[in-house]
């Protein structure tokens, strides 16, 4: 009886010996969802920075669709990560696959993000009111946000005017300003004509507003002929 006791204790104490072996063995051949999800992002975030990365820039890929309890067999070999097309800045549809005996394939979504350093508006601008470099900062965005375009020096922005009331803390897009009217209707101009080697001023009065690059109306003083020309600055038009 003792003899058939202490063999069943070897036995039972040698089973528990190779239980956790079992367990590690078993363990080092699943990957779980998050390291899945890091493996991929590299593998993305590599494929898109070897398209050239925008000078000034920081890139990010996030991985979705893929739940944090997944579990799948290890691959063995280099996952394989294929868009199917080029990478663009936002939604890209990917497919993961393990290309072995014990095959699997997933669809998931790579968001790639590119933050760089753009304008905004550092206090609160009324409609019309001009710009100077006080009212503006640096701040870095994710610009696949900005749609309709940004700004990364501020001196392109200083200057002009606010098309809107604009709040603290807004990227400041091409449609939100505007050069500031630099002539006004009824000024005195001068206008220059200019062909090779011969350049003729002449003095003149300006018609209607408008900006820097304007066309606008203007009349020659001495005989009130009316011409179309191009505002170069504050007092000088070029006769088109």
């Amino acid at each position: 009886m003792n003899s058939i006791y202490s063999c069943f204790v070897k036995h039972f104490l040698y089973f528990l010996l190779l239980l956790p072996m079992c367990s590690l063995t078993h363990a080092n051949d699943v990957v779980l969802g998050n390291d899945l999800k890091k493996m991929v992002e590299e593998k993305v975030l590599s494929q898109w920075q070897e398209l050239g990365q925008r000078t000034g820039s920081r890139s990010n890929v996030i991985i979705t669709g893929l739940p944090n309890s997944y579990r799948s067999n290890k691959c063995p070999e280099e996952l394989i990560v294929d868009a199917g097309k080029q990478l663009t800045l936002g939604r890209n549809s990917i497919q993961v696959s393990c290309a072995t005996s014990s095959s699997w394939s997933l669809m998931l979504t790579a968001e790639i993000e590119v933050w760089r350093k753009v304008v905004v508006i550092r206090d609160h601008l009324s409609r019309g009111e001009r710009i100077n470099l006080n009212s503006l900062t640096l701040q870095e965005r994710n610009i696949g946000n900005l749609q309709r375009g940004y700004f990364t020096d501020l001196s392109d922005v200083s200057g002009n005017v606010s098309k809107r009331s604009l709040r603290a803390g807004v990227a400041i897009d091409p449609s939100m300003i505007d050069l500031p009217i630099i002539i006004r209707r009824g000024q005195e101009v001068t206008l220059r004509v200019e062909h090779p080697g011969l350049s003729v001023n002449m003095k003149g009065i300006a018609l209607s507003k408008g900006r820097k690059g304007d066309v606008i109306k203007v009349k020659n003083s001495r005989t009130d002929k009316v011409l179309f020309g191009t505002i170069i600055h504050a007092d000088l038009i070029s006769i088109n």
